[in-house]
């Protein structure tokens, strides 16, 4: 198996079928790196910044990584690529394929090391358990190859417990369950009171509408996004209805993901007003939410707190998922705690090739230690010279022949 670097611009018409195929097949699904969601991307203003390694065997996909330009630790000033933390641009851990997923992520780093001069390869925001975490493992153990965990984080996670009194499709309408038992006792009783403020001022009772459906749906979350805040570029808005390619994009992977029965949305009604609208998107079984808004005007009854609580308290009782994954890091404490579950991800770096796999165990040290951090730096550029050297080497051997 081998891997080689692509751009999102180049990604060809045959080379989706093979990536939206992987992403079938995946070992864990990732939204990001879904093709229903990212082909959209293509012709864009920023398509230039998709950098991925792709590793493949003969016209079959194996394994996907997005990489950005970045340092191997914020301390070290040693340039490398590696992936962001999963809140800046969605879950950044690869798309493996589940039968080969070890060979993959090999193949993967191998690549990265060989063009893109860097033996060190952060990975920030890795599942630290799982058939990912196996991987990395079994990828530990190989030749010239060995990982170190830099950092730990409690990520918001939602484990689904199926219910049969939710089958599929029926019905389209239910309570509102805005009294989660895992909050606080204070966080309960303010759920209520807001909940009973909202209903007497809407004249009615708190529903929650599946409106996947509902070819509307989608223009009333459009409004209600710039309703508020959000609608107002001078305040740093991002509704999509402030650029009309951005608006075009989003509904085409909306509709992208309603084609193939994988989207969800899910809307708070007070009476005959909603008040609140969440897009969500599934890959594989894992529920992932894409965009949520709330009303503007109804944002002192907490709307957009009630409208996720009661999204949560349905969406794990959904037989086709087994997990929502909203990919909140618990640095965002208030947004985390609306969700009842966690889930650890790790962020390791990767040492590839003899000195870099050697020297990967001494990075945690090189924080406190000016004297780590000179040596680890000197080994660094001692390897990209050493990659640059065997480059040119081959490069005139080819041209010799």
């Amino acid at each position: 198996m081998r891997a080689r670097l692509l751009r999102l611009a180049d990604v060809t018409p045959a080379e989706w079928v093979r990536w939206q195929a992987l992403s079938d097949r995946a070992a864990e699904a990732n939204l990001a790196f879904d093709p229903r969601f990212l082909s959209h991307d293509q012709g864009g203003d920023g398509e230039d910044e998709y950098l991925f390694v792709v590793a493949e065997e003969d016209d079959r996909w194996f394994g996907v990584l997005r990489v950005f330009a970045m340092e191997a630790l914020p301390s070290l000033g040693v340039p490398t690529y590696g992936t962001w933390d999963p809140p800046l641009f969605g879950a950044s851990h690869p798309l493996l394929d589940r039968s080969r997923a070890a060979d993959a992520l090999e193949a993967i780093a191998r690549a990265a090391r060989r063009e893109l001069r860097s033996g060190f390869i952060p990975l920030r925001g890795y599942p630290a358990s799982g058939p990912l975490a196996d991987a990395l493992q079994t990828v530990r153990r190989r030749r010239t190859m060995d990982a170190v965990v830099v950092a730990s984080h409690a990520a918001a996670w939602v484990d689904v417990t199926a219910d049969a009194s939710l089958p599929p499709g029926e019905p389209r309408e239910f309570p509102a369950d805005l009294d989660p038992v895992y909050r606080s006792t204070n966080t309960r009783r303010m759920l209520r009171r807001h909940a009973r403020r909202l209903a007497e001022t809407a004249h009615g009772p708190l529903v929650l509408r599946d409106a996947s459906d509902d070819l509307a749906a989608i223009d009333r979350f459009v409004q209600m996004q710039a309703s508020g805040w959000k609608g107002d570029s001078e305040q740093g808005g991002t509704a999509v209805a402030l650029d009309a390619r951005g608006e075009r994009v989003f509904r085409e992977k909306i509709e992208a993901f309603r084609a193939s029965g994988d989207l969800i949305v899910l809307e708070l009604w007070a009476a005959t007003t909603c008040v609140y609208s969440t897009v969500v998107l599934v890959v594989g079984n894992v529920a992932m939410p894409f965009l949520d808004a709330y009303q503007h005007e109804f944002r002192d009854f907490s709307a957009g707190t009630l409208g996720r609580t009661a999204v949560n308290a349905h969406l794990r009782r959904l037989q086709r998922l087994v997990a929502v994954n909203p990919g909140i890091y618990d640095y965002y404490d208030e947004a985390a705690k609306t969700y009842p579950d966690r889930r650890e991800f790790v962020d390791v770096v990767l040492g590839v090739g003899v000195v870099p796999s050697r020297a990967v165990r001494l990075l945690p040290r090189a924080d406190t230690s000016p004297r780590m951090r000179g040596l680890l730096r000197g080994l660094a550029r001692g390897d990209r010279l050493g990659m640059r050297a065997l480059g040119a080497a081959r490069r005139r051997l080819g041209q010799d022949r």
